[in-house]
């Protein structure tokens, strides 16, 4: 029996995480679609702030090795999350940076709690 194929226009998206937070949360969201997309992919911002939200803490790192144009990024900002993002796609990156120098520059009523000053580290 073949496995079940996503419908026309169905995002598969594969989500690593320990400890899940979310406390036993659904697996399946439902969320609107953003008119504004600058990614074919593009993942509505509401849902992405959900699952930073519950799948990691304040201050923590969130990695998204398919950064696309960023919206993981601008969720970790708004949650006080440390990003990393990789995108291979030179256009998909400046827009990602665009997008989150943007947020950078938005008026906060409600700050989180400052990030301790990032560090460099070297893979070799």
């Amino acid at each position: 029996m073949p496995a079940p194929r996503p419908s026309p226009g169905g995002i598969s998206i594969a989500w690593a995480c320990l400890p899940w937070n979310g406390g036993g949360h659904h697996a399946v969201w439902h969320c609107n679609v953003e008119r504004d997309q600058v990614h074919p992919t593009q993942k509505p911002l509401r849902l992405l702030c959900d699952w930073v939200r519950l799948f990691s803490d304040p201050g923590e790192t969130v990695l998204d090795p398919f950064a696309g144009s960023g919206t993981t990024g601008i969720a970790c900002l708004r949650l006080g999350r440390r990003f990393i993002g990789i995108e291979r796609d030179p256009e998909y990156f400046e827009a990602m940076c665009r997008r989150i120098e943007r947020e950078l520059g938005r008026p906060r009523l409600f700050l989180p709690e400052p990030l301790p000053p990032p560090t460099q580290t070297t893979l070799f």
